[in-house]
């Protein structure tokens, strides 16, 4: 048995790894916390502290926030490489706790659903950056354990923050405030978090930094957004032409529909045939130099 072999596997990360585990426990914790009781507070009627959403209104609300939460950590992972695990977790922990507290200050749709996309850049800006410090922090013989205690880590914090919730659950701001304060335990925890880089890496620091990576979150966002509103388009025009076959009644009160839209006439005119587009050069070439800009 090597020397190596004698160190009880628990002693062989480092410090960064287990602040890094940490974090991700109290940020877990915020998340599934707020999460939890985010659908009924936007859907309960005013007698029970919700804001009495239409359940269409709820769908948009979470499910685009939650697909550009999941769509942006791509980009944000490049971003953390360039600038720093560090100085991105500052901002995700600063953009996180200014959404949960102004959360119930919000009751429009619009202001909800602006403050929820808000919170989306937060999450996605801290999303890649724990999982990386467990890769850099572990190597051939610890990386399998480190990746499972990675896991329990966010298995623990998935459990702790719906039980909080619970406790609130007739008193949604609280649960969002807490959140905030879990949030805000891991400012303290970035004071013993050291940044996991390799050797000669140099990494741009200060307030210019904060503006380059809420630049690129935000231009991110409108491409995302455009591409989504495209696709929403396609959809609204081609509908018709499947249930004609069908119903249609159903189809003539769903085109009378699209006419009303600003961009009803003159998207029927364009798209004379709408699954033609898939096959013109120019969108095509339009699609590849998009995908390879972000790639």
């Amino acid at each position: 048995m090597t020397k190596e072999e004698k160190v009880p596997i628990f002693k062989r990360f480092p410090r960064t790894f287990w602040v890094a585990n940490c974090i991700e426990l109290f940020e877990r914790w915020a998340w599934y916390g707020f999460y939890f009781l985010f659908a009924s507070y936007l859907t309960d009627s005013f007698d029970h502290g919700g804001l009495q959403f239409e359940q269409w209104q709820k769908g948009v609300i979470m499910g685009i926030g939650t697909g550009i939460l999941y769509f942006l950590p791509v980009i944000t992972g490049s971003i953390s490489d360039r600038y720093g695990f560090r100085n991105v977790l500052i901002v995700a922990f600063i953009v996180y706790i200014s959404a949960f507290i102004a959360i119930p200050h919000f009751t429009s749709f619009v202001g909800v659903f602006s403050i929820f996309l808000y919170l989306a850049l937060g999450a996605a800006l801290f999303k890649p950056i724990i999982a990386a410090t467990v890769a850099k922090t572990t190597d051939d013989k610890t990386a399998s354990i480190g990746f499972g205690i990675f896991y329990m880590m966010v298995n623990i914090g998935a459990y702790i923050g719906p039980m909080v919730a619970l406790v609130y659950k007739n008193t949604p701001p609280m649960v969002f405030y807490i959140s905030a304060g879990a949030i805000a335990v891991n400012f303290f925890l970035l004071f013993i978090y050291k940044e996991p880089r390799a050797e000669g890496e140099n990494l741009e620091n200060g307030f210019s930094v904060f503006l380059k990576i809420i630049s690129t979150l935000f231009t991110s966002i409108v491409v995302f957004v455009s591409l989504f509103l495209v696709f929403l388009l396609i959809w609204l025009i081609e509908l018709p032409l499947f249930f004609i076959k069908y119903k249609e009644k159903f189809a003539k009160k769903w085109a009378r529909l699209v006419l009303k839209l600003p961009i009803g006439e003159a998207n029927l005119k364009v798209f004379e045939s709408i699954t033609e587009i898939f096959f013109d050069s120019k969108f095509i070439t339009f699609l590849v130099i998009v995908a390879g800009f972000w790639a």
